[in-house]
């Protein structure tokens, strides 16, 4: 990518991911792609194992002011090791001095993004769905969803669903079927505790289990929709690209849907090419989409 280098942003926020060697470029895509709508005070990065040095002379060339933090800075006893727990465990951390945002690197912002902004300037949590119709519910509730859909070798968001309500958390807690992939974060001085304190919960009642790949996201979403104002994000708006349309500003390419047709590759070329003409290239991210 020959695209200008990120300017540090000024609204108050950190962006941070957690990047492996093989989506380097794709974080850039996704990065530089939303900043052109909401820059951040901040950007993070929680770097996998794999990243190489080179690959850290990438990110700095591209985002001077950049912070990149190895992985395991970020680890504590009573959660699981790898399956981007790291990355959660940055957040619970850094929310004590800022508000967080989380994005992935399969990610791609083609138009402005106010709710976003919004939720920064008011201090509102939100979280990315991908159905029209994805509310907080209380965790009696969120039990009785995930019964509906429970059956054997069940994938361990729907068991943890289905348990969570039988583990001793606050009566009034809530929960949403979210995507950790991008989500928003208020400043809290408890999010780390209560993330402590939801995963010895969890593994006491779920053993080894509670070390599934996909117990991050539970968590984040459990942590989420506890913050204070959250609420899910208006989708197709922010969705997958199956599901896009005229006034989709927010893809997520999420599992194989980077790889499994050329929309992925045609949207970052469109961005590519937009960021190259800024900044008078709005008109042209926004009319990518029409094409997913």
């Amino acid at each position: 990518m020959s695209t200008p280098p990120v300017e540090r942003g000024n609204l108050p926020f950190m962006l941070l991911s957690m990047v492996h060697t093989r989506d380097v470029l794709a974080y850039l895509v996704a990065l530089k792609s939303f900043v052109r709508y909401a820059n951040a005070e901040r950007v993070v990065v929680v770097c996998d194992p794999s990243i190489t040095d080179e690959d850290r002379a990438v990110l700095r060339q591209h985002v001077p002011h950049i912070e990149l933090h190895h992985a395991d800075e970020f680890v504590h006893p009573d959660i699981p090791r790898g399956g981007v727990w790291e990355r959660l465990y940055a957040i619970s951390g850094f929310v004590r001095e800022t508000y967080v945002v989380q994005l992935d690197a399969d990610t791609v912002t083609v138009q402005p993004i106010p709710e976003i902004v919004e939720g920064v300037r008011n201090a509102t949590g939100f979280v990315l769905a991908d159905l029209p119709d994805t509310p907080l519910r209380q965790l009696p509730a969120v039990r009785e969803h995930a019964l509906g859909v429970l059956k054997p070798g069940a994938h361990i968001q729907t068991i943890s669903e289905s348990e969570m309500v039988n583990v001793g958390l606050p009566q009034d807690a809530l929960y949403v079927r979210g995507c950790a992939g991008f989500t928003g974060f208020p400043r809290s001085s408890t999010m780390r505790d209560a993330m402590l304190d939801f995963s010895r919960r969890m593994t006491a009642k779920l053993g080894a289990d509670w070390k599934r790949w996909g117990t991050e996201q539970v968590t984040s979403n459990y942590l989420v929709a506890n913050a204070h104002g959250t609420r899910s994000l208006p989708f197709p708006k922010y969705g997958t690209p199956d599901c896009a349309t005229a006034e989709t500003a927010f893809l997520h390419f999420i599992g194989s849907m980077r790889f499994i047709n050329s929309k992925y590759e045609a949207t970052s070329r469109d961005v590519i090419r937009a960021l190259d003409a800024a900044p008078g290239a709005g008109a042209t991210l926004a009319q990518s989409t029409t094409a997913l």
